[in-house]
């Protein structure tokens, strides 16, 4: 009986870590797995997100552009056209000077005709643009449209008014621009606002002018645009810009097949009715839009496409580009072939490692075997000896005693070895497991020694709290602000508790679309500023003070903010900032402790994360306050974020 319960410790302290160890190797190496596939799952949707955002924000970026262009191009259209209209005059005023210089004794009358002739047949504008010729006393000299209107005195009709303020402006001046509405030769009785520019030639009493309606030189800008601007901004080789008049009519787009057609009735394979709905949004301002687009360039076969559209309602225009998704589903492929690649990669990496440790585990138990063995062979011959010399006495008694010491010895053997061992070869293991992973901590090793035997899910869920935290999230999701709040605070509690420091708080039930773990952290910096201050002071009863809610004081913060904001206050009692340091605290690596103690990025990456991540702004300032009948010196830091 004896042999046989030292061979079964022996066998419990060779084989038992092995078991467990492999059991844990096992699990730990499936959770990883499980892990491996949901991060997987997870990245390739954040990867599909950030390209579909980002496509997005380039196409936008480049309709609102162009928009921007055409609109800054009309607003200087009549500008422009005065100059134009200023430079033919300019031209034409040469011309008579000329005339004037070389023909001037040939006399008045000669020398008018000669000019005459000369500025008649000069055309510009695709021949829309002409000169004429006036004198000071209201009669016209020359008129290339109506000729038979030369030599008729003006000023004597009804709606001479136009004309005397020409002559009386350039009485006084050089030259004189008007603008007035007016006939278009043969378009019946339908007035447009046309601008002249006229300038006296005084050594003749002439005056040379010309003009140009305004909607026909904007004309010309709409074929400048259609013709020459929209070709320059082409991007990408399945990317560019088309436009589409508010009756269906295509104005521009890379099939030049479909240029001049009106496709107001194109659906795609679904029924989408593709053109209505680019026109809809179009009227509506400006917004995307899903369908399966007729042709793809790369392949000449429809495909779906995801597109941006923004309207010019002045010139009944919808101006559009996008992106197709099978450009998404290539990248997402490559995306999935990486990833796939270092998931195996960590999978044999974790597998070999479990096999080295289950290896060496083996050799040490056998070790610690090889000695048990050695010493209960030594403890088995002393034994022997006792009962050679006890031989005589009674056997039951002999072999009670017996039986009791040993048991005593095996159980006191057992308690001393089988629980330490197991205890620390799992231990070591999972140590091990946790710092090639790269998620090791002081914490959480301290914390193994304790929970692994307790349970390893309880383990599992522990590390993956952690990972879920640390892990940035580069996409805005909506979150409750209260909650976020909660989670703060339940990770700087210690040192509240520590400092003997009470945090007053008033948290609105708000929900907000930004990056939560970015938000925590600007938390965590200034609660931990917080702290900091006050150890500087000997404040009997330290406060910090919370409040955070939706304001319509925005301070007009970005184009992100539309009719409110969330407002976050966080001051404390702990005597304000010197107000020579306080324009510097945002600043990187300015801190007012030592340097063994701080580096001073802590409230520079506040700054930084509010104003470039999260699209907001911050401002500091020391305040005074009262609460319970007392009145409080400290610093206040004021933050302003969009909710969406």
């Amino acid at each position: 009986m004896l042999i046989k319960n030292e061979k079964q410790l022996l066998n419990f302290v060779k084989y038992s870590p092995i078991i467990v160890i492999a059991f844990i190797a096992i699990v730990v190496n499936i959770l990883i797995f499980v892990q491996n596939q949901l991060n997987y799952q997870r990245d390739l949707k954040l990867y599909e997100q950030n390209y579909i955002e980002t496509n997005k924000k380039i196409i936008k970026d480049q309709i609102d552009g162009i928009y921007n262009n055409i609109l800054d191009e009309k607003s200087k259209l009549e500008n422009n056209l005065k100059k134009r209209l200023q430079r033919r005059v300019n031209e034409a005023y040469n011309v008579v000077d000329n005339l004037n210089k070389k023909f001037s004794h040939l006399g008045k009358e000669r020398l008018t005709q000669i000019i005459k002739e000369s500025l008649r047949e000069l055309k510009f504008n695709d021949g829309r643009g002409y000169f004429y010729i006036i004198n000071f006393d209201g009669n016209l000299v020359m008129h290339p449209i109506q000729p038979w209107l030369e030599g008729k005195n003006f000023l004597k009709e009804e709606n001479s008014r136009i004309l005397k303020g020409i002559i009386n402006n350039l009485k006084l001046k050089e030259e004189h621009f008007t603008t007035y509405s007016w006939y278009k030769p043969n378009q019946g009785k339908k007035l447009y606002k046309k601008i002249t520019v006229n300038r006296k030639y005084e050594p003749l009493g002439l005056i040379i002018g010309t003009g140009e309606y305004l909607d026909d030189f904007e004309e010309d800008i709409k074929k400048f645009v259609l013709n020459e601007y929209i070709k320059q901004v082409s991007f990408g080789k399945n990317s560019y810009v088309f436009i589409v008049n508010y009756k269906g009519k295509y104005l521009s787009h890379v099939k030049k097949e479909y240029v001049g057609k009106n496709r107001i009735n194109l659906k795609d394979v679904d029924g989408y009715e593709i053109t209505k709905q680019i026109i809809n949004t179009a009227k509506k301002g400006s917004g995307y839009l899903k369908y399966v687009a007729t042709v793809m360039p790369e392949t000449g076969k429809p495909a779906a496409k995801t597109t941006y559209v923004r309207g010019i309602d002045e010139w009944g225009w919808a101006i559009a580009t996008g992106f197709y998704d099978k450009d998404l589903q290539q990248y997402l492929k490559n995306k999935e072939e990486e990833l796939q690649n270092i998931n195996s990669e960590i999978l044999k990496k974790n597998v070999l490692i479990s096999l080295f440790l289950t290896i060496v585990l083996l050799f040490v138990a056998a070790y610690i075997s090889r000695i048990l063995k050695l010493f209960f062979d030594n403890y088995n011959k002393k034994i022997r000896r006792g009962i050679n010399l006890n031989r005589k006495k009674d056997s039951i008694l002999y072999q009670q005693s017996k039986m009791a010491s040993m048991g005593e010895m095996i159980g006191n053997i057992a308690h001393q070895w089988r629980q330490p061992l197991s205890l620390i070869s799992t231990a070591a293991s999972k140590i091990k497991f946790e710092d090639e992973l790269g998620v090791s901590t002081k914490e959480s090793t301290y914390n193994s020694l304790d929970m692994i035997i307790k349970s390893t899910k309880y383990l599992s869920q522990t590390i993956e709290d952690f990972r879920d935290f640390f892990n940035p999230n580069k996409v805005a999701v909506e979150f409750n602000i209260k909650e976020t709040f909660d989670k703060t605070i339940k990770l700087i509690s210690a040192r509240f508790a520590t400092k003997d420091i009470k945090i007053i708080s008033n948290v609105e039930d708000i929900t907000i679309v930004s990056y939560e773990n970015e938000l925590i952290q600007v938390l965590i910096n200034i609660l931990n500023n917080a702290v900091d201050a006050f150890e500087n002071n000997d404040i009997e009863k330290k406060y910090i003070f919370i409040d955070i809610k939706k304001t319509n004081e925005c301070e007009a913060l970005n184009d992100k903010i539309k009719d409110s904001c969330l407002s976050i206050s966080i001051k404390d009692n702990a005597g304000g900032i010197k107000e020579e340091i306080k324009p510097k605290i945002f600043e990187a690596y300015f801190t007012t402790k030592h340097k063994s103690q701080g580096t001073g990025i802590g409230l520079y990456m506040t700054y930084q994360i509010i104003t470039r991540h999260l699209f907001g702004n911050i401002k500091v300032e020391n305040s005074k306050f009262t609460f319970e009948d007392k009145t409080y010196k400290g610093a206040k830091f004021s933050i302003l974020l969009p909710l969406t």
